[in-house]
């Protein structure tokens, strides 16, 4: 062998070696890039699990009306914005029934029909503002002469609201009804007024204050609701606390 095959043979050699050398490394890099993407993947799904059970929970909680107090609308009905309602009234009482725009409200509140046979339940209400009390005029949202049949109305003014619905599944909210009587009402605000300092809307459902949204509060059959505005000295004492409560039996 000549001195050049030689050199040729252990240039071969060496260059096995080198590409040996390389596989290695790369085979080592591949190993530790599958490590690194199965070290991230479980991190990822550990965190996915995470919100996931983080979701249920707050799902949960948020179908938990006992704890608070506030009951979901039924399923595709919304509150719109009062002040979008025609003939809204954002004044100081005393507040008529403002009927003569009701049919253009109802319009916009998706309520069902008024049916006396399929449901037909009843709710009483009082509204006191400055710790005066405020009457419920007759007629919300029922006019003979207008042609207003809301299946949330008043006949009288005791309070007395009636729930006669042609859905049996209705089931009616507070918010719901006030958009009906056309009276400016939010979780803040009643009519001109509005929640400031220990001046502030108050809501009562059987006596009891009502920690939930109060334009949510759902009118079950012989609740007793009473809305405030004003200050806690202010409170009706005592408190209407049922459906037949300050009635002659």
């Amino acid at each position: 062998m000549s001195k050049n095959q030689g050199d040729d043979a252990r240039l071969t050699k060496a260059e096995r070696k080198e590409q040996a050398r390389l596989e290695r490394e790369e085979i080592q890099r591949k190993q530790s890039s599958r490590k690194r993407n199965r070290t991230v993947s479980l991190i990822v799904g550990l965190v996915l699990a995470a919100v996931v059970v983080g979701l249920l929970v707050m799902l949960g909680g948020n179908n938990d009306t006992t704890a608070t107090g506030a009951t979901p609308l039924p399923s595709g009905v919304t509150l719109p914005p009062p002040e979008t309602l025609p003939g809204i009234m954002q004044t100081a009482p005393p507040w008529s029934n403002n009927v003569a725009r009701a049919n253009e409200r109802l319009a916009l509140l998706g309520l069902p029909e008024l049916s006396e046979t399929i449901l037909h339940h009843h709710v009483r209400l009082w509204v006191f503002v400055d710790g005066q009390p405020v009457v419920v005029p007759a007629e919300v949202g029922f006019s003979q002469q207008l042609q207003v049949f809301s299946p949330l109305h008043t006949h009288d003014d005791t309070g007395t609201v009636h729930v006669e619905s042609a859905d049996p599944d209705f089931q009616p909210v507070l918010g719901q009804f006030m958009d009906v009587w056309g009276l400016y009402f939010t979780p803040t605000c009643l009519g001109d007024a509005c929640t400031e300092g220990d001046r502030a809307l108050r809501v009562f459902l059987d006596g009891q204050e009502y920690s939930g949204d109060p334009t949510l509060l759902p009118l079950t059959d012989q609740a007793a609701v009473v809305i405030t505005m004003g200050t806690t000295d202010q409170l009706p004492d005592p408190m209407p606390d049922s459906f037949t409560f300050g009635t002659q039996t």
